[in-house]
């Protein structure tokens, strides 16, 4: 079911892409890359949870943090250390490995219990769990700008950024799953305006500094 999903988003984003310029193509094209990481991530999902005898809940917030954060990370790491490291272009591909992951994974969820969802779930999904997978590799995107120009802190710094990222995925998942949730859904809405009010004020200070 999860390839059906995948041939059904991609090919048309696919023919898309043929008409857009190359930045627009670019940030389509990582969109396209999160939505096949988030396949890769669902096959080895299901092999650890099958090897380890894993309940649905425990890989959650076990294996299923550090493989996704690491499939996530590894497109926007290449880019930087190997492309460019223009800030904002990293900032942008970065989010849109995360929303791209996001929006396979909410597909194949939905057809999968398309039974049990409803409205509240969509929103939810749709806002709340979207943005944590985008958060998660944005924030390996903002570090990586920094580390990368800091040699002897590359390897240990983006050790360090990929922690970051398990940690925060992990505790969304397991609070999404407690009597907590409410707190795991206003989290990632929190942290992305926390994120565009601090971006907001350093762009005012950078004008006000070259005036």
């Amino acid at each position: 079911m999860v390839y059906i999903i995948m041939i059904c988003m991609t090919v048309p984003l696919l023919l898309l892409m043929t008409m857009l310029d190359n930045k627009s193509r670019l940030l389509l094209g990582f969109v396209l890359c999160g939505m096949v990481l988030a396949v890769c991530a669902y096959e080895i999902n299901s092999l650890v949870c099958y090897s380890l005898q894993l309940s649905g809940p425990e890989l959650s917030i076990t294996a299923a943090p550090v493989i996704e954060e690491i499939l996530k990370a590894l497109p926007v790491l290449f880019f930087a250390v190997l492309v460019s490291d223009e800030r904002k272009q990293i900032l942008q591909l970065a989010m849109a490995v995360g929303i791209g992951f996001a929006i396979l994974e909410n597909a194949f969820l939905l057809l999968t219990y398309v039974d049990e969802v409803d409205i509240g779930w969509a929103i939810a999904r749709g806002i709340s769990t979207s943005l944590s997978h985008g958060i998660c590799t944005l924030t390996v995107g903002c570090g990586i700008i920094f580390v990368r120009k800091q040699k002897k802190l590359f390897y240990t710094g983006t050790f360090a950024l990929l922690a970051l990222a398990m940690t925060f995925h992990a505790t969304f998942n397991l609070l999404i799953q407690s009597q907590y949730d409410y707190v795991a859904l206003a989290l990632p809405i929190v942290i992305y305006a926390v994120f565009w009010i601090v971006r907001l004020k350093g762009r005012q200070l950078s004008v006000q500094t070259k005036i």
